[in-house]
């Protein structure tokens, strides 16, 4: 990762989190520049972290003498868990109803952690559910009365290094890092769906090919809950190089571009399905399986499972859906431009689509079958330019859109940092901004 072609790229920004403590006592103060945030800009935070009014909570937490925490299991209420740990029937129904238009407690879901906190007097002060992942609520009394408040706890991140080498699938490459099996599955979507328009990674993937990551591992409260974006990605597939490097900017979404900024998205998708082989390519003369006599191959044969789901590989409008002779269940797309996309064979149509309808790129638009003259279950696919059929494998399509001249210093301070991270040997420490509790 740290050869030439990566000695030019790279930016980082990196938001960490506090712990819970300090969400109660106050907001976070962020600088808009630091050593290792370079760009100002949060790219790893995607929630908002709302400010507490008060530090109440925090107090009666810490002055809690009894703490009953569990999980809530099915069949369990509101109600029930509470008066189990000691709580008055009639104190439970007041703060329900105080706290309800915040927190519905009849929609409490099993599954659910939850802590309860009493006073060396046994009193109720503060009752902790959590929703979710991130989401914390808090049911606690205050001057006013009993109140809920719910809070967003941020993400603290750690980027990582992982290399793989490939002996088999991608996600089996991954597994073997020592990421664990759901890690490795998690990762693998991911790059598929970032290089969705130039690698095949069904087709593509060869014995020794190296993959290259910087990704970001996602902790709350000092446990570790998963993996996050990938960061930079370098993979060395089938004797060419693929470079990913993430961008974002605050308040749009995450995109991936090349070290110079072209956009990844491209007008066209490298398949529209996930497939297990392909069984025929292009050719202008093949011996056809059915027939027995050698004729032209305008496309190519994706073999996958019967009901998988075939995407358009590019925006258009819906030409034709229906039934066409040996072609079965066919969709034919027209694209901007001169170039025309058919999807045959298909089990069945989507069923919201229809001549006419404007279509987006990846939406299905219908399931692999095998109807028509056709010996198994497979999608054939072509791609037609003004009016020829042409390789969509071989076939140079539209690149992706450049970056805004406006934008491209901010995206090589984000770029170049993160190869900076790699070359300076720092990725198994946590990257933190200044100010924010640590």
């Amino acid at each position: 990762m740290c050869s030439t072609p990566w000695k030019l790229l790279g930016g980082l920004a990196v938001l960490a989190g506090s712990m819970l403590a300090l969400l109660l006592v106050g907001p976070i103060a962020l600088p808009k520049h630091s050593a290792t945030n370079p760009s100002g800009i949060d790219a790893t935070a995607p929630h908002p972290v709302p400010i507490l009014p008060e530090a109440w909570p925090l107090s009666l937490a810490a002055g809690a003498a009894r703490v009953v925490e569990g999980t809530f299991r099915l069949g369990d209420t509101f109600g029930n868990v509470l008066n189990q740990a000691g709580v008055p029937g009639r104190l439970i129904d007041q703060l329900a109803h105080a706290v309800k238009p915040d927190f519905n407690v009849q929609r409490i879901r099993s599954g659910r952690a939850y802590k309860i906190y009493f006073t060396p007097d046994n009193e109720l002060v503060l009752f902790r559910y959590q929703r979710s992942e991130q989401q914390t609520v808090l049911v606690a009394k205050g001057a006013s009365g009993w109140r809920a408040i719910e809070i967003t706890i941020p993400y603290k991140i750690r980027p990582r290094f992982i290399q793989a080498k490939v002996l088999g699938s991608l996600e089996g490459a991954l597994e073997a890092t020592s990421i664990g099996r759901t890690g490795a599955i998690r990762l693998a979507h991911e790059l598929a769906g970032i290089f969705a328009w130039d690698i095949d990674f069904s087709a593509d993937l060869r014995v020794n090919d190296n993959v290259n990551l910087v990704v970001e591992q996602r902790f709350l409260e000092g446990r570790f809950v998963g993996f996050g974006d990938v960061l930079l990605a370098e993979l060395n597939i089938a004797d060419r190089v693929y470079r990913a490097v993430r961008y974002q900017r605050l308040g749009a979404a995450t995109a991936y571009f090349t070290p110079v900024g072209q956009s990844l998205q491209r007008a066209f998708l490298r398949s529209p399905v996930d497939f297990t082989s392909i069984s025929s390519g292009f050719s202008h003369r093949r011996m056809h399986p059915i027939l027995n006599i050698a004729k032209p191959h305008y496309g190519i044969d994706y073999v996958a499972p019967a009901g998988t789901p075939v995407h358009a590989t590019a925006t258009g409008t819906i030409a034709y859906v229906g039934r066409t002779g040996q072609a079965g269940n066919h969709v034919k797309i027209r694209h901007g431009g001169s170039y025309t996309s058919h999807y045959l064979h298909l089990s069945r149509f989507a069923d919201e689509i229809k001549v006419g309808d404007s279509i987006e790129q990846g939406q299905v638009l219908g399931y692999v079958g095998r109807t028509g003259l056709a010996t198994n279950n497979h999608l054939h696919y072509q791609l037609d330019q003004s009016g020829t059929f042409v390789d969509p494998l071989r076939i140079n399509l539209p690149a992706g859109a450049p970056l805004a001249d406006e934008l491209m210093p901010d995206f090589i301070r984000q770029r170049d940092a993160w190869i900076s991270i790699l070359r300076e040997g720092q990725v198994d420490r946590p990257l933190v901004l200044a100010g924010s509790g640590e």
